[in-house]
């Protein structure tokens, strides 16, 4: 397993001091605490915040970053979870998730909204480049693996987009440069294939012929890349 608490703890609960007071920084930041070596890794925008959950970290009065690591049981897991399992099993890979940032929030427009103001945008800004190291050590030029991105404002933060190798570097947040390949029908990353895809789970998630589209591929690119 690579350990994604060893990076982020220290860094995440300065932030959080550094950015005390802003409403934004209400409530303790969360994160997955480990990912597996192999396999395919989803990557969401935020962890989401219930009122139940809300109401626990009242109580707490703790701004110190919260780890979860997941079960292998679809039926103890959160159910934003359970498709995940579903696209595991189809398609016979492990699997582990992380979300690029580490502010509470169910409601997206208001992570939009917080990139509306400087403040704001330096937060999450510092945010992504934690993550950026926690993605730069499980990215392998070598060994490429599956990453499947089900969120679009997660896909705005990870990099730019191009139909072949471009010179010009991005700059933009994570700041990755995803090129199109055409025998993947995906983008790549360091031979890494990406997909960007919505919401497995919830309002907006895929369709059943989408979601089944979505399984299809992510068999056909395994077994090009090995």
């Amino acid at each position: 397993m690579i350990d994604v608490r060893e990076t982020v703890e220290a860094k995440v609960n300065s932030l959080w001091k550094e950015f005390k007071g802003e409403e934004f920084c209400r409530f303790s930041p969360h994160s997955i605490a480990q990912v597996p070596e192999e396999g395919l890794l989803f990557i969401g925008i935020n962890p989401s915040l219930n009122k139940k959950a809300e109401q626990k970290l009242i109580e707490r009065n703790d701004i110190k970053c919260e780890f979860h690591t997941l079960t292998n049981d679809p039926n103890g897991e959160y159910r934003y979870f359970r498709k995940f399992f579903e696209v595991s099993k189809k398609t016979n890979l492990d699997w582990g998730h992380i979300d690029i940032l580490y502010n509470r929030e169910t409601n997206q427009k208001k992570v939009e909204k917080i990139l509306k103001t400087e403040r704001g945008k330096d937060f999450i800004y510092k945010q992504c480049q934690i993550t950026k190291e926690v993605l730069d050590k499980i990215i392998d030029l070598d060994k490429p693996r599956i990453f499947v991105v089900t969120n679009t404002l997660a896909r705005n933060l990870l990099g730019d987009y191009h139909e072949e190798e471009n010179d010009q570097k991005s700059t933009h947040f994570i700041g990755y440069d995803f090129i199109w390949d055409e025998e993947l029908g995906t983008y790549t990353y360091k031979n890494n294939p990406f997909f960007f895809t919505s919401m497995l789970t919830g309002q907006r998630a895929l369709d059943n012929g989408s979601f089944k589209r979505l399984v299809w591929h992510i068999n056909f690119v395994k077994n090009k890349v090995g």
